[in-house]
């Protein structure tokens, strides 16, 4: 979600103008529960793996998946990239997941030769994103992945600049032909380290920035996944969704995150 866990304490320093009329008592709190939480967070985060490219059957015909946004997407807290968010696609979409309609499981239906190419790098804002659209587009992606939102409430970006920046990612992978999901900022105040007042800075700032997202990732040509309402209240309800630093996602929240995105690329292809 973020890089190195530096979210809870840049977050309540960002929402200290989200509650007008609130007291400077309240937000110093804020800011000392960020730092407690933050402290508790950073000896527990697993870097991300390596990237794995290629997965399936050579003999398959190929599909390019383009890997773009923060540390949700890089795969930060899991120790192999197949328990990723990218890895869970790529497995699904060799295993055949498009044509037999199963969620990722070794066998049924004619299956995919997929190259994983990914810029998704720790930390990254919604700014970075015309620089990894850069790096992925020569490979010719046919579906790109786009995880971004929690380092721009970490940086105060304010919602309509991170949405025209997003926005224009889109529309460069349009272009380059691809087909574009994206899953927009999920829900902070689940994260179990947050308590209030930090955990109603974070839902707000969370529900701004993704009302920004959504009609612009529309607008611009991708199909936005609202994790808010599709994916956090079962991080909320099964602390196992989460990494052992209690802030990115497990290999089973992950997979829980893919089934969502390759369920917008089905209804995609249908439509």
């Amino acid at each position: 979600m973020i890089g190195r866990g530096r979210l809870l304490l840049s977050a309540g320093a960002a929402g200290s103008g989200a509650f007008v009329g609130a007291g400077v008592g309240v937000w110093r709190l804020a800011l000392y529960q960020g730092s407690t939480a933050d402290g508790r967070v950073r000896p527990l985060t697993t870097p991300a793996p390596p990237v794995r490219e290629f997965y399936g059957n050579p003999t398959h015909s190929p599909f390019t998946l383009g890997i773009l946004g923060d540390s949700s997407a890089q795969g930060t807290g899991v120790h192999d990239y197949d328990e990723t968010v990218g890895g869970w696609l790529a497995r699904a979409l060799a295993a055949g997941a498009l044509a037999a309609g199963d969620g990722g499981d070794d066998g049924g239906g004619e299956g995919r030769h997929v190259r994983v190419v990914s810029a998704a790098s720790d930390g990254a804002r919604a700014e970075h994103l015309a620089a990894q659209v850069a790096r992925v587009t020569p490979a010719a992606p046919d579906l790109a992945v786009i995880s971004i939102g929690v380092n721009d409430i970490r940086n105060r970006t304010s919602p309509a600049a991170a949405a025209r920046h997003l926005a224009d990612a889109v529309v460069d992978l349009r272009r380059s032909g691809a087909e574009v999901i994206v899953g927009t900022t999920p829900d902070l105040s689940v994260i179990s380290a947050v308590r209030s007042p930090l955990r109603e800075v974070l839902w707000l700032l969370g529900l701004l920035l993704e009302r920004a997202q959504t009609p612009a990732v529309s607008a611009a040509g991708g199909i936005p996944v609202t994790l808010r309402t599709a994916v956090s209240r079962h991080f909320a309800a099964d602390p196992t969704l989460f990494a052992p630093d209690g802030l990115h996602a497990s290999p089973r929240g992950n997979a829980l995150i893919g089934a969502h995105l390759l369920a917008a690329y089905r209804s995609t292809l249908r439509g």
